[in-house]
């Protein structure tokens, strides 16, 4: 069984990045595959440029993520160790004339041989923080030198995002102690905190904006409803702009778009264009807001039910296919389907439901004679010949 574990795309959407994890059977069989992809010409048509096999050797891939404006991109492994993938043409084995073109490995770094749990690269591309556990470490990615370290948090950081093209840096962990963090990359020190519960994190490209999926249930709360709220941020202010309550949060997402005048009379606001949100819950069903508006739902797409609102749930066969029909309906309403015996039985023999067919006895006896032929001769005697 293959699935993917993580996907990347470029800020510009003409590269992808794929992890792809081959589930061994009876311990036999595993495989990791880091995939390179370039835009095709088609719609969402994306083609293979490179296949890596086993790019951290037997460690788990954490993370995977793209330097804007570069053909560069990083993975983290829980082994204790991170690559810097570059594009470009090498030479050949055995030092060929032939130029190669692809991805390939730039450089290996580590620190103190702790686990590695999430990477990113700042909005303009100089900077490469790397989360060690607790730690957050910032890199140059071009000399793959340490140039600093920030604080340390109370459970190993799960995803680490830039604020847009600000410098600040945010963070949000699981486990016993959750906690969203926002770090001063100028200052290396905590900017504020909160304690909550954190399932996705999404930050705007160009502002100083994020939203933050936050959910009513501590980990590993087996009564959990997967009710959640959405946190709506300035990065520099720990009060949030705007909230909403939202179900199935367990499992959702979030993500920035700007807006569009189709969707809403006024997408902009002195002149500023205005960024709309697009929340995706656990079940696949989407709604988007507007941060900016009173009237903040734009649309939604969530599944009607068809049952009144005074209607008690259905469960069960009736949640799929609704009430059974009347059983103490008269038989006789029903016509009878005209029935002409086949010229040739064995093709017809075995059609039919399967607790409407004859025991398997008595259909192999008519199979079988259906396939001998009966003809007459003149001495009026018959002779059964087998066709088989």
């Amino acid at each position: 069984m293959l699935y993917v574990a993580l996907v990347a795309i470029s800020l510009d959407g003409s590269l992808m990045a794929t992890i792809d994890v081959t589930i061994p059977e009876e311990k036999l069989g595993g495989l990791v595959c880091l995939k390179y992809w370039t835009r095709g010409s088609l719609v969402a048509e994306y083609l293979l440029s490179t296949v890596i096999y086993e790019p951290h050797s037997d460690a788990q891939v954490s993370s995977l993520a793209f330097r804007p404006g570069h053909n560069m991109a990083v993975t983290s492994s829980y082994g204790g160790d991170f690559k810097v993938w570059v594009h470009g043409s090498h030479a050949g084995r055995n030092n060929e004339s032939m130029q190669r073109t692809g991805w390939r490995c730039q450089s290996v770094g580590s620190y103190k041989g702790k686990p590695l749990t999430a990477a990113v690269f700042s909005a303009d591309g100089s900077i490469l923080a790397i989360a060690a556990e607790t730690m957050i470490t910032l890199w140059d990615p071009d000399s793959n030198i340490l140039v600093a370290m920030i604080g340390d948090t109370l459970s190993p950081i799960t995803k680490l995002s830039f604020v847009g093209k600000s410098e600040y840096l945010v963070s949000y962990t699981h486990s016993l102690k959750p906690q969203l963090s926002v770090w001063s990359t100028s200052n290396l020190a905590l900017y504020w905190s909160h304690g909550i519960v954190t399932e996705a994190v999404s930050c705007s490209h160009d502002e100083s904006q994020f939203a933050v999926l936050a959910l009513l249930s501590s980990p590993g709360d087996a009564d959990a409803k997967g009710n959640g709220v959405i946190f709506f941020f300035h990065v520099e202010d720990p009060v949030p702009v705007a909230t909403w309550t939202v179900t199935k949060a367990k499992g959702g997402s979030l993500a920035f778009l700007p807006a569009n005048p189709s969707l809403h009379e006024s997408s902009a606001t002195n002149g500023v264009n205005q960024l709309l949100l697009v929340f995706m819950n656990g079940k696949h069903e989407y709604t988007i807001f507007n941060p900016h508006k009173e009237e903040n739902i734009i649309s939604k797409n969530s599944r009607k039910s068809q049952a009144a609102q005074d209607e008690a749930e259905r469960l069960g066969y009736t949640s799929i296919y609704g009430d059974l029909s009347n059983s103490n309906a008269k038989h006789n309403h029903f016509q009878e389907v005209p029935f002409a015996p086949s010229e040739r039985p064995w093709e017809t023999i075995f059609s039919g439901s399967s607790h409407a067919l004859p025991p398997l006895t008595k259909l192999c006896t008519s199979f079988f004679e259906s396939l001998l032929e009966k003809r007459l001769e003149n001495s009026n005697e018959m002779i059964i010949d087998a066709d088989l």
